[in-house]
């Protein structure tokens, strides 16, 4: 079975690239062997969204979210990482194979190979 990842972009900041980043994100799961559970598309004035992507990463058991940049999860990169693995379109860095979540008691060291 293949890990199940997350996709999570924010309209506002992706605009007429909203589309473009949907498809980016479903080519880059599956040219990474991931199975892509679900896309979450947030608007401007969704502040909630970022507690609805832990929601669903919780609920599909994901192994990782991948987003088109850093911007797009704002200064909550922490919160997600905490619970599953972080990957950008921007950087296209995906974990290891093995890779493994923490336990929320672990401290978090990135991934293998990274301070």
């Amino acid at each position: 079975m293949k890990p199940k990842v997350v996709g999570y972009l924010r309209r506002d900041i992706s605009g007429q690239r909203t589309r473009r980043h949907e498809m980016e994100i479903r080519a880059l799961a599956k040219a990474s062997g991931f199975d892509l559970a679900r896309t979450l598309v947030a608007g401007p004035t969704a502040p909630a969204s970022l507690a609805a992507l832990l929601t669903v990463v919780g609920r599909v058991d994901a192994f990782a979210v991948i987003t088109p940049a850093l911007d797009h999860v704002e200064f909550r990169a922490d919160e997600i990482m905490a619970v599953c693995a972080l990957i950008t379109l921007e950087s296209r860095h995906a974990p290891p194979r093995g890779f493994a979540r923490r336990s929320p008691s672990a401290p978090h060291r990135g991934f293998p190979g990274r301070a």
